[in-house]
C-alpha cells in the first residue's frame, strides 16, 4: 500500500501567524517542529494502518521545513522548492492513497492564515467553484487516479474538504477565531487524533473517490488588484474576465494546473 503525504505549515495546531511561517523569524523553529510532530503522527499511523511506502512532500514555502533526520526512516521525503507539480510533486498513478496533512482553508474564506498558494490570489475557482489548495492539489492526485483520503486542519479547511471532495477522513486541529486566531488542539491530543485517523483510513479506502472535473475545465483566478491581473494575463492562452480576474480552459486538468502555478509565479507587485 503507498500513499502520498503532503505536509503544509499554516493548519497545524498553534499556528496562526505569518511570522511563525517563515525561516528568520523566532516562533519559526517552534512551528516547524509543530509541523513535523503532526506529519511524524500522520505517517506512523499510516505504517500502522497498512502503509508498505510512504512518500512526504514538504509542501509549505521553499520545502525545507521537515528535517529528514526527525522523520521516519522508511519514508522518502521530496524536500525543496521550484519542482514542477509543487505541493503534489511524486505523485503517480502507482500510489493507492493521499493525505494532505496541516492544510489551510482558501483565500475566499475568513479561517486562520486563509490563502490559495500565494497572498496575491483573492479567490480561486475551478469550474465555477470556488477552491483552494486542498481541491487544487486533489485534483492533481485525481488526474493519476488517486483518492484523497485523509486531511488534516482547521475547522474550515475541513468542511471545505469534505464540501468539495465528498467522502474523505477529516481531523480538525484547530477552531478559527479569526485570520490570526484559533482555538488550538494541544499538540499531544493533535497529534494522537491525526495518528489514529491514519492509522484507519487505508481500510477504507474502498469509501474514497478520485476527485476529478468534467471537461472543459477553466481555472479563474481573481487577484488582489489590477496589476496581479495585467502580469498573469500575459502568459498565452489566458482570458481576462475582468479587471482583477484571469482564465484559463483546457480539456487536460494538469495543463490547467501548470496554467495555475505560471499565473500565481507571474502575479507579482
Amino acid at each position: 500500500m503507498k500513499v502520498f503525504v503532503s505536509v503544509d505549515l499554516e493548519g497545524i495546531s498553534g499556528v496562526v501567524n505569518w511570522e511563525q511561517t517563515s525561516p528568520g523569524n523566532s516562533e519559526y523553529e517552534t512551528a516547524r517542529a509543530l509541523m513535523c510532530g503532526e506529519a511524524k503522527a500522520a505517517i506512523e499511523g499510516l505504517f500502522d494502518g497498512g502503509a508498505t511506502e510512504v512518500v512526504v512532500n514538504d509542501s509549505h514555502g521553499g520545502g525545507r521545513n521537515l528535517k529528514i533526520a526527525d522523520l521516519d526512516p522508511r519514508i522518502r521525503l521530496i524536500s525543496g522548492g521550484g519542482s514542477p507539480l509543487s505541493m503534489m510533486h511524486g505523485i503517480d498513478e502507482s500510489f493507492d492513497a493521499v493525505a494532505l496533512i496541516g492544510y489551510h482553508a482558501s483565500a475566499a474564506t475568513s479561517a486562520t492564515l486563509s490563502h490559495t498558494y500565494t497572498g496575491k490570489v483573492w479567490a480561486a475557482k475551478l469550474n465555477s467553484r470556488l477552491v483552494g489548495e486542498i481541491s487544487i492539489n486533489a485534483a492533481v492526485a485525481g488526474y493519476f487516479g488517486v483518492p484523497v483520503a485523509m486531511v488534516t486542519g482547521d475547522s474550515v479547511a475541513c468542511r471545505e474538504a469534505l464540501s468539495n471532495l465528498g467522502a474523505v477522513e477529516t481531523v480538525a486541529v484547530k477552531e478559527p477565531i479569526t485570520r490570526f486566531s484559533a482555538n488550538c488542539l494541544h499538540p499531544v491530543v493533535a497529534r494522537e487524533k491525526i495518528k489514529m485517523a491514519a492509522a484507519g483510513v487505508l481500510e477504507r479506502l474502498h469509501e474514497f473517490e478520485p476527485f476529478t472535473l468534467e471537461p472543459p475545465i477553466e481555472v479563474e483566478l481573481t487577484f488582489n488588484h489590477s496589476g496581479l491581473a495585467d502580469a498573469a494575463a500575459i502568459m498565452p492562452g489566458t482570458k481576462r474576465v475582468d479587471a482583477t480576474t484571469v482564465g484559463y480552459t483546457s480539456d487536460d486538468y494538469m495543463e490547467v494546473f501548470r496554467a495555475f502555478l505560471t499565473m500565481t509565479r507571474l502575479a507579482q507587485d
